[in-house]
């Protein structure tokens, strides 16, 4: 499913490359809608005839054709076309869409030389656009935008899931791991791919390292010190003894950590690919620590 976030990214490259503003320092701005040229480009495209004819009544101002794309997920946009339809088989609807306008974008950007005249704002734009499907598991070849899988968590829901989960686990430094998680993302973003794995390694290594400080003394457990803490084997260790993880988990998650700390360590997967599959193994692990943690403190209280 394409979030909130990545629709977001769409609608953006939508606005960038079919509305122009024009200012003047003795009045308001102004604003133009390329409709003709909206219209043009979806009939190419081979959308239907209804959502090509809905362009001409687009408004005239430099938020209709962002919001009219950023509707799709919430199947605002469709209702008029669907009068029977349910909200949910709209906002399907809206997705397929969304699918659909950001591979004929990416598309245009990368085949068609005319795409050059519109300007670095507009690549940049679609290249933004890009990068936040790809954050999601989408991937973009040879004019197909796909999704090889479903991810376990989706941006931005995966972030909000998360922060959630270790709020309700009484987890210490939140804002600590919130800012490592962020980072991952935009260090992506902005193509730093050793940056981004760094920051992904961080929050998991950071979630572990709060995990043991919850268990710290359970079970017979004794506490880790501050420098036990800062070791991440010895973590790993201490939650196998405490029984947040099993023998073969401890051990998945070290040779895991491993090729996180391999940073363009790869061969043959290139790094943008390696930044984005090490963040979605990241945050996997994050969440299933956090489960088990979760259901380690549910059966201690005898829920």
């Amino acid at each position: 499913m394409i979030s909130r976030t990545a629709a977001k990214a769409i609608a953006d490259a939508y606005k960038k490359r079919f509305v122009s503003t024009s200012y003047h320092s003795a009045g308001p701005s102004i604003s133009r809608v390329d409709r003709a040229g909206l219209y043009d480009f979806l009939f190419v495209h081979n959308f239907d005839a209804w959502i090509c004819n809905s362009t001409k009544y687009l408004r005239s101002d430099n938020r209709s054709v962002q919001e009219y794309v950023m509707q799709l997920h919430t199947g605002e946009s469709v209702a008029t076309a669907t009068p029977k339809w349910t909200w949910p088989q709209r906002q399907t609807l809206g997705q397929s869409l969304l699918k659909q306008l950001a591979e004929c974008l990416i598309k245009e950007r990368l085949t068609n030389p005319e795409f050059e005249r519109y300007g670095d704002s507009d690549k940049k734009a679609v290249d933004a656009m890009r990068s936040a499907l790809e954050l999601e598991g989408y991937i973009y070849k040879d004019g197909t935008l796909y999704v090889p899988e479903e991810s376990v968590l989706q941006e931005p829901e995966e972030q909000g899931l998360l922060v959630a989960m270790m709020t309700e686990l009484g987890l210490q430094d939140i804002e600590t791991l919130k800012h490592h998680l962020d980072l991952s993302a935009t260090h992506y973003q902005d193509e730093k791919w050793d940056d981004s794995i760094g920051n992904s390694r961080k929050v998991l290594e950071g979630v572990l390292r709060q995990v043991a400080l919850r268990t710290g003394g359970r079970k017979g457990t004794p506490a880790l010190t501050e420098e036990e803490l800062d070791r991440p084997a010895k973590v790993r260790e201490h939650l196998e003894s405490c029984g947040i993880l099993e023998k073969k988990e401890k051990d998945t998650l070290s040779q895991v950590y491993g090729l996180l700390s391999e940073t363009g360590g790869h061969p043959y997967v290139a790094q943008k690919d390696q930044a984005r599959l090490m963040r979605h193994l990241s945050l996997t692990f994050c969440q299933f620590v956090l489960l088990r943690l979760r259901g380690s403190l549910d059966g201690a209280s005898g829920k």
